[in-house]
């Protein structure tokens, strides 16, 4: 590369097209081409791994968007990145959420907005316990409470935003019916993937 803008350039088309068996290597001449190239995955991926002289993994998590995103990574991360020391349980759990983010992906969900975090999170409460789809606002909307510290009104504000500014609008739904759809298509997703219903203990 010439320049670290072609550096930062190259990074940002490598991330928006990543392959997971290929590598990437980005030679940075200077700081400011350490930080661009840096920013450039960041703000890509919303997560940068590192690895040190040891081939031990370090995860900068890109904090500007938000502490409530923050945490679902450092969460996230951890449970899959240490999945071969987890029992059955948390392995499942895993396969869960893999199921619900590429079905919430596939929808046109940006996974920065708290809205999808939440929809993720509430959608992974209901493989648990379905029951809790008889009354949104009464029974799952408060689970949300948990984490993200929100009222059921606050919960559906912040999960119709993330409808709303979704890449693949289809016609005007009700938050109910796009909850609906999206566990069946997750409970989908995990039989197809793993050949199993994927429920969660």
């Amino acid at each position: 590369m010439s320049s670290f803008g072609g550096v930062v350039s190259e990074a940002r088309s490598s991330y928006k097209h990543k392959d997971p068996n290929e590598y990437g290597f980005y030679i940075a001449c200077d700081d400011r081409a350490i930080l661009n190239c840096v920013n450039s995955m960041l703000l890509n991926n919303g997560v940068l791994g590192l690895s040190d002289t040891d081939g031990k993994m370090h995860y900068l998590i890109d904090g500007r968007r938000g502490k409530e995103y923050a945490a679902m990574q450092v969460a996230q991360h951890v449970r899959f990145f240490q999945e071969k020391d987890t029992g059955p349980q948390e392995v499942d759990h895993a396969y869960v959420y893999f199921a619900i983010d590429t079905v919430l992906k596939k929808n046109g969900f940006d996974p920065t907005l708290v809205g999808s975090q939440i929809l993720r999170y509430l959608l992974f409460k209901l493989v648990e316990e379905p029951v809790l789809l008889r009354s949104v606002s009464k029974l799952l909307y408060p689970k949300a409470y948990q984490v993200f510290r929100m009222t059921p009104s606050q919960v559906e504000r912040n999960i119709r935003y993330a409808m709303k500014k979704r890449t693949k609008q289809g016609e005007k739904a009700r938050v109910v019916t796009v909850i609906r759809h999206l566990l069946d298509a997750s409970m989908e997703e995990m039989f197809r993937s793993y050949g199993r219903a994927g429920q969660a203990k």
